[in-house]
């Protein structure tokens, strides 16, 4: 399935897909156009009934249904938006949720963003020149909270390195951390298929640390590399780039625990 995504994909970026989305666009250019992706490459506009079509859409469920099985993506418009053509995060949050890819054209800046849920890199149209299987690969990634943050980063890399697919788990705006209600590490880690280590286990490469950077929760999530040396990958957050570093001082002080994963 996935490999047919991605064959869509370089179809409906190809001149003549994407003369069709921009001409619907900018036929109605204070409204967001919406519309799916067939798999045989068509594209079929549907009406779009939020209630503040100016600023974000809504497809008709009985309208998507007649076509549900033939879906391999949706697209929409952005016209109103003052910032280039960025995915909003309910967008991302709905492309997870129908396991579909999203597509978005921006009238005004001429620009285009791609999601997809089942690809390990978050930003498809961004050139990676790197393979799955090096650690190059995942670095450099753009922080952006529920598409590119801390969990998806070591989803990414136990799928791309490793071939182990760990679940998502729902997230909403990044303020969610802070409340002491929130505790998606810990109310998570086994059912993503991990154990907590006992603190004198000794450290094994691609264990996952589990830390508290600010405030109270555990919110942070790097994957061990290299117990020898320390060296590590995370993507730590806002304004931030994934990146490696040294594991050990602060960072120490920061665990709240160690797992790895029981196979």
């Amino acid at each position: 399935m996935a490999t047919i995504l991605k064959i869509i994909l370089s179809k409906m970026l190809n001149s003549q897909i994407k003369r069709q989305i921009i001409s619907q666009a900018i036929a109605t250019p204070d409204i967001e156009i919406c519309g799916v992706i067939l798999n045989n490459g068509e594209i079929v506009q549907m009406n779009n009934v939020a209630p503040e079509p100016q600023h974000n859409f809504m497809i008709e469920q009985m309208e998507f249904d007649l076509v549900r099985n033939s879906v391999v993506g949706i697209y929409h418009s952005h016209c109103l938006d003052s910032q280039p053509a960025i995915l909003s995060r309910e967008d991302i949050a709905n492309s997870k949720a129908v396991k579909l890819p999203y597509i978005l054209y921006h009238t005004d800046f001429e620009e285009w963003d791609y999601y997809d849920p089942s690809d390990i890199y978050p930003y498809p149209l961004i050139s990676n020149p790197w393979m799955p299987k090096e650690l190059g690969y995942y670095l450099g990634w753009k922080f952006d909270y529920n598409r590119s943050d801390c969990y998806t980063l070591v989803r990414s890399y136990y799928k791309g390195m490793l071939s182990l697919d760990l679940p998502d788990f729902p997230r909403n705006a990044i303020e969610e951390t802070a409340s002491p209600d929130w505790d998606m590490f810990v109310d998570n880690f086994e059912k993503a298929g991990f154990r907590k280590l006992d603190r004198d286990e000794p450290l094994q490469a691609n264990d996952v640390i589990l830390m508290c950077i600010s405030g109270t929760q555990t919110h942070h999530a790097a994957i061990l590399l290299d117990p020898k040396t320390g060296k590590a990958l995370h993507n730590l957050g806002e304004g931030r780039l994934s990146e490696v570093f040294m594991y050990g001082g602060y960072w120490l002080g920061a665990t709240r625990f160690v797992c790895r994963y029981k196979s």
